[in-house]
């Protein structure tokens, strides 16, 4: 017991990084202020809103539905999170050769795994649901009792999302293991599921109307969610056996699954490490490339090789392509929509600025899409080998910055094309879009690559921790985020005093051209240094 619970605690201790700054030249108060200031404020929004959902909910006496509600949203936001995060957190790790030969039992592996997921969904999870917890019981004067049953809540409500997630993960594996593109297989049936709730989400119209008039309903329909619906009963009428029987029923789930995945963890991790030869009476032929198209191609293989890579970066740009079709082949529907929420703009002054509409679309899906921030901490150890080359170390990142581009441009393409196509763009318009297709992604690789310069992550046990949880993806994401409401802001800023299109769209090419040349000097002048800098 005593050697699991130090496995246990060691692997708790590595990439827990929830908002860590990992600078060496960051000060141990920085290190300390920055992600309490961010947790902070991602806690005083979440009670906000909890407020404003409260006050729709209180004319009927109602408001612990707006606290079930939230409960309910992140524990379908931490199922979204795992489907994709789940098979590589638990299958063909980094660490397999470290931990499999320790005489542990594979169940006690399988388990530390499972936990250390569970672990940072309850830390990122409770940032938006204590501050719903602590502002209902506030606003409605509850006692201890209530409070004792909320942190119990607080604990146990991600464990029925992370054994559905892990359960996903299994048999996505399981059956992708099966076929010789192992991690093809993994990415399509991810990426399926993801467009399937992604549809499912875009069909709500009017929500917030839509839950005040639907309340008793939706109160209904989220307690057969039973961790959640026990949870609200127990608060509003507390009974001691209910609250044991939901301590035990959530600690015997997670066993259980344990036991489930178990019987096959190892056969499974064995399939997805196996390589499929093919035997011929063929002669080798050594192929020669060049630099450029060597380095690209080996990029390239390592992003399809990974399927939270691939999902990561590509659901971003499936979900351009879709709302660009959407806008083609329903526009009466989208625009309509459109202008009942926009006072004072018809279905056709949007259809009229369609270009400059496309154009936005565009800046927030390239802008929000970054490869290049985890592309030099997925090099792990063999960074060392690409050092050892004879190619300048600003060359190598901008290799890794091409890839991406042309990675990202076939999809953002056929969106263009579709739009372009079914209204009629004149030629200057097309023209336009088309640059801004090459320049919006050059930006936002070179804001990643740039993050992951400064903040590189090469000590990762598997490539979700550092796809989704390392502080240059961070970076970039919140970088992009701001950029794309920039782009938006700008946009709209020029077409309110009323220029034309091809005017507004000049005018924001020129902006971004001129931010692209002065992060591609930033790019030069620290590319080579922080690049040599890195250390395994």
């Amino acid at each position: 017991m005593s050697k699991t619970l130090r496995l246990l605690r060691v692997c708790l201790t590595q990439d827990m990084n929830l908002f860590k700054i990992q600078s060496k030249k960051a000060s141990g108060t920085t290190k300390l202020l920055v992600p309490l200031v961010l947790a902070c404020v991602v806690m005083v929004y979440m009670g906000a809103y909890t407020v404003g959902l409260m006050e729709q909910f209180k004319p009927m006496n109602l408001e612990y539905i707006a606290l079930s509600m939230f409960c309910a949203i992140f524990s379908f936001v931490t199922i979204f999170e795992g489907f994709y995060k789940a098979s590589s957190l638990l299958f063909n790790c980094k660490d397999d050769q470290l931990l499999f030969p320790l005489p542990v039992s594979k169940n006690i592996i399988l388990f530390i795994r499972m936990f250390k997921f569970y672990a940072f969904e309850f830390l990122f999870n409770g940032m938006f649901m204590a501050p719903s917890m602590i502002v209902y019981g506030v606003q409605t004067n509850q006692s201890w009792l209530y409070y004792l049953v909320s942190i119990v809540a607080l604990v146990l409500i991600p464990v029925v999302p992370i054994v559905i997630s892990c359960l996903f993960g299994f048999v996505t594996t399981y059956i992708s293991s099966k076929f010789k593109g192992k991690n093809l297989v993994q990415t399509i049936l991810t990426m399926s599921i993801l467009l399937v709730v992604l549809y499912i989400s875009f069909n709500y119209d009017g929500l917030l109307n839509l839950i005040k008039d639907n309340a008793l309903m939706i109160d209904k329909y989220i307690s057969y969610y039973l961790p959640v619906g026990i949870y609200i009963s127990l608060i509003n009428n507390f009974n001691l056996l209910t609250f044991i029987l939901y301590i035990i029923g959530h600690i015997a789930l997670f066993g259980i699954t344990v036991l489930i995945i178990g019987k096959v963890y190892f056969e499974l991790n064995s399939r997805m490490k196996s390589v499929s030869v093919v035997h011929n009476n063929k002669p080798y032929v050594v192929q020669t490339r060049s630099r450029l198209r060597s380095f690209v191609k080996k990029e390239f293989n390592r992003f399809v090789s990974t399927p939270v890579f691939i999902v990561n970066a590509g659901f971003g740009l499936l979900v351009f392509v879709a709302a660009c079709a959407a806008i083609a082949f329903k526009y009466d529907a989208i625009v309509g929509g459109l202008a009942e929420k926009m006072e004072g703009l018809s279905p056709d002054v949007i259809i009229g600025y369609m270009p400059v509409v496309l154009m936005g679309l565009l800046a927030f899906s390239a802008f929000m899409t970054s490869i290049t921030s985890s592309m030099i901490s997925l090099e792990g150890k063999s960074i060392n080998i690409l050092k050892s080359l004879p190619v300048k170390s600003s060359m190598i990142v901008l290799y890794k910055v091409i890839t991406a581009i042309v990675i990202m441009i076939p999809c953002l393409l056929l969106g263009d094309f579709i739009v372009i196509f079914a209204f009629k763009f004149n030629i200057i318009s097309v023209l336009c879009i088309l640059y801004a297709t090459i320049l919006l992604p050059f930006i936002a690789e070179l804001i990643g690559i740039m993050a992951n310069l400064k903040y590189p992550k090469m000590d990762a046990t598997n490539d979700t921790e550092i796809v989704k949880q390392s502080m240059s993806s961070m970076v970039a994401v919140f970088a992009g985020m701001a950029l794309a409401m920039v782009s938006v802001g700008i946009l709209v800023g020029l077409a309110v005093i009323g220029l034309s299109n091809n005017i507004i769209l000049l005018l924001f090419l020129i902006i971004f051209t001129i931010v692209a040349a002065i992060l591609w000097l930033i790019l030069t002048k620290i590319s080579d240094k922080r690049f040599d800098e890195i250390q395994v």
